[in-house]
């Protein structure tokens, strides 16, 4: 494992190919402090409602993959968990890890641990990364950019990257439900958009599918659903804001896609907002797991 030396000290630049152009198409929301703070909410959800950071049953791990890792909340705190192994994490946008990692100097709350390492690298390209490298393979909330059609191609290289036994976990959303019309509205615009870029609206239901089509062994999934309104989930509330912002960050997008002006977008999330005041939503959460074969 000596090839991880390199890239212990400091974050990265690596796999210069990675084009700003093709960051900007295949994750359009940015990179800003919004993007980073509800990526973290996202973080905080799937960690809270499935009850772990990873629910495969990984031990006394030497090196761990963290694919697409957005802000690099979820390296960086596995890797304080673990400070013994190499937790490595990439993305395409690099510059939303850097602005994570700069936050969180300043507060001096969530500084780099030493065995943790960020790369800039393609998530719809194979790894950068030797075959058996890594005891655990995590990607999460990949529906925000991997076409449906190359899912296939994201489980076989994270089993490909996975050491014989290893394991590799997928985790994603649902689709919110609500009493809400206007948040129904929403929701229906919002699946419709991704139908044409080729995506799940949240890859959440369909992951079960598509990691037994994967040749792992010992797959389990679970699914927990999440609440806001009278009686709550824990992360029920942070589920509907986040979902909420979202919908805030899509107006635009929307309204270049023709499905809906930023105008009329801006009107149905008000009502949204102040509807779900009474009205509850819920939504679910999937984590698939399976290791490869030994």
């Amino acid at each position: 494992m000596r090839w991880f030396s390199r890239f212990r000290q400091r974050p990265a630049r690596q796999n210069a190919s990675v084009t700003r152009a093709r960051q900007q198409r295949d994750y359009v929301l940015g990179a800003g402090e919004a993007e980073i703070s509800r990526l973290d909410l996202q973080h905080c959800i799937f960690r809270w409602e499935l009850g772990d950071d990873f629910l495969a049953p990984v031990t006394n791990p030497r090196a761990i993959l963290d694919v697409a890792c957005g802000t690099g909340r979820w390296a960086r705190e596995v890797a304080r968990r673990f400070p013994q192994a190499n937790i490595i994490g990439f993305d395409i946008n690099y510059e939303q890890i850097e602005r994570s990692l700069a936050e969180g100097a300043a507060r001096g709350s969530d500084l780099m641990p030493k065995n943790c390492t960020f790369v800039a690298g393609d998530a719809l390209q194979r790894f950068a990364f030797a075959e058996g490298a890594f005891d655990l393979a995590m990607a999460r909330a990949t529906s925000a950019f991997m076409p449906a059609s190359r899912y296939p191609e994201l489980i076989a290289e994270m089993t490909r990257v996975a050491r014989p036994g290893g394991w590799i976990e997928l985790r994603d959303f649902g689709l919110v439900r609500s009493g809400s019309r206007a948040l129904t509205e929403l929701t229906e615009l919002f699946k419709n958009l991704m139908a044409a870029r080729g995506q799940y609206p949240g890859a959440g239901p369909y992951l079960a599918e598509l990691i037994a089509r994967a040749g792992l062994r010992a797959i389990q999934v679970k699914t927990v659903t999440v609440r806001s309104g009278s009686q709550p989930s824990r992360g029920g509330r942070m589920m509907l804001a986040d979902y909420l912002a979202l919908m805030e960050r899509l107006s635009p997008i929307m309204e270049r896609a023709g499905l809906a002006s930023q105008v009329h977008w801006q009107q149905l999330l008000e009502v949204a907002r102040q509807e779900t005041t009474s009205q509850s939503a819920e939504g679910e959460l999937t984590a698939a797991y399976g290791q490869r074969e030994a």
